[in-house]
């Protein structure tokens, strides 16, 4: 079991690796904020509510970052960050809601391909690639859904390049 589930975090891994690109962006767009006057305003949903005390106050925390209140609380200069492990209705219409109130933002989660029409549109998306429990147990179940890790993969790889693209040092 244990060399299952290896194969599939890195399998995971390099889907997210694949989306080089996409986490640039996402970079960019955060690190507009923490160059400027604004700040990176933290919302998160299902099990990342349990992280997000990590994400605001820990080691690795994002500069400038703070916990979402609503759309209206996000000046022009302050950026979005969304984390859900999958997109369902509530996160639909949180970001529904983003955007119509023209608010930038990066969409963390797993990709829902009932969805795919508004998922597909957005500009700065990044998939964890775990949707599922991926290692088979003996009565046929599959249990370890690995979204954390793949979210903690990605969320390593933003914070080095916001580090980079913010920091006068380098």
């Amino acid at each position: 079991m244990d060399k299952i589930l290896q194969t599939q975090l890195t399998n995971i891994y390099n889907h997210i690796n694949a989306q080089e690109e996409e986490i640039e962006m996402a970079a960019r767009l955060l690190a507009q904020a923490v160059g400027s006057e604004g700040e990176i305003h933290l919302q998160t949903f299902h099990d990342f509510r349990g992280i997000e005390p990590f994400l605001l106050t820990g080691s690795l925390a994002l500069p400038k970052t703070r916990s979402f209140d609503s759309p209206e609380a996000v000046d022009a200069p302050d950026r979005v960050l969304v984390l859900a492990n999958q997109f369902d209705e509530e996160v639909k219409s949180s970001i529904t809601a983003l955007q119509d109130a023209g608010k930038e933002f990066v969409l963390v989660s797993n990709y829902n391909k009932h969805e795919a029409e508004l998922m597909d549109h957005l500009h700065h998306y990044i998939d964890l690639s775990s949707p599922r429990p991926l290692i088979p147990t003996p009565n046929f179940d599959k249990i370890i859904n690995p979204y954390i890790s793949a979210f903690l993969y990605f969320y390593d790889h933003l914070f080095v390049l916001v580090d980079e693209m913010t920091n006068e040092a380098y």
